[in-house]
């Protein structure tokens, strides 16, 4: 069965008190694109996150998100460092000793240094961690397939009611195509009438123009092709393949069937149909931009 591209999962993990939590939203798209959100202290992640989401999807536009909670939200351990905040403090007391300035150099003075706190993350084991993530992350993939799935379940009989729709449309364009070619004979007969008056009317010469007027509006080739096209995407529907891209070659070539049909019918209630026709592929085309 299909799957949607749109979806939600979210999964967690806890590990000596810290949890982990993934979440990951997902929207349609052309290729797959993967953004990753993480906590500074876990930024050396970010490549096997996007290689575990990549592995598992192929089409779509995929946001992931990881927060840790247990280790100051995710943020990074801070510690002073010593040796920079001696260091300023020998700084500005050489410099205010060589200026001759008066004062005496503070806590807040030294705590304003930007380099004094500096983040401890030699002190996080990235290996612990990432099983953490993983098992999170798995959870989040899980269900966000399943999300996906369901809303493919439902799109799939949607697009199956209107593929129908589109074969009951071509079933009354089949019955109505042959009485063209007899009402153009009853219009080519009476005009030439008219304009002939009293004359003998060659009816080998108006069964010619009739035969020509059926070979250019012949449309049985379209039809039997546009029914193809209706089987063989009905057939992908309950495909357990990635059928996204397949479903939209498909449409594109029933709406060339559509405007050939259109624009050899000559007739107004199959021109009627024709646009009833475009109107529900693209309905299903919409609906088709959102299958993975």
């Amino acid at each position: 069965m299909i799957r949607s591209m749109t979806g939600y999962g979210s999964g967690e993990s806890e590990d000596d008190g810290i949890r982990t939590t993934v979440e990951i939203r997902s929207v349609n798209g052309r290729f797959c694109e993967v953004s990753t959100k993480l906590p500074r202290s876990l930024a050396p992640l970010e490549a096997r996150v996007r290689e575990r989401v990549q592995a598992r999807t192929t089409r779509g536009t995929l946001s992931v998100s990881v927060r840790r909670d247990g280790d100051g939200n995710g943020g990074p351990n801070l510690v002073v460092d010593v040796d920079a905040g001696r260091r300023y403090y020998e700084a500005i007391r050489t410099l205010q000793e060589t200026l001759g300035l008066p004062g005496e150099i503070t806590m807040n003075m030294i705590a304003a240094y930007p380099a004094l706190l500096k983040p401890a993350s030699d002190e996080i084991d990235l290996d612990r961690a990432w099983g953490a993530v993983d098992r999170a992350l798995s959870a989040a993939l899980e269900a966000l397939d399943e999300m996906k799935t369901r809303e493919g379940t439902q799109l799939a009989h949607d697009l199956i009611g209107r593929v129908r729709c589109l074969d009951s449309l071509l079933d009354s364009i089949i019955q109505r195509a042959p009485l063209r070619v007899e009402a153009a004979r009853q219009r080519l007969t009476d005009r030439v009438r008219e304009l002939m008056g009293d004359q003998v009317v060659d009816p080998q010469r108006v069964a010619m123009e009739v035969a020509l007027f059926a070979d250019r509006c012949d449309i049985t080739e379209e039809c039997v092709r546009f029914r193809s096209h209706n089987q063989e995407f009905l057939s992908a529907l309950q495909s357990n393949d990635l059928v996204g891209r397949r479903l939209n070659f498909l449409l594109q070539e029933m709406n060339r069937e559509a405007n050939t049909i259109g624009a050899k019918a000559n007739d107004v209630e199959i021109s009627h149909w024709v646009i009833t026709i475009k109107e529900e592929l693209e309905k299903l085309r919409e609906q088709v931009q959102n299958i993975e």
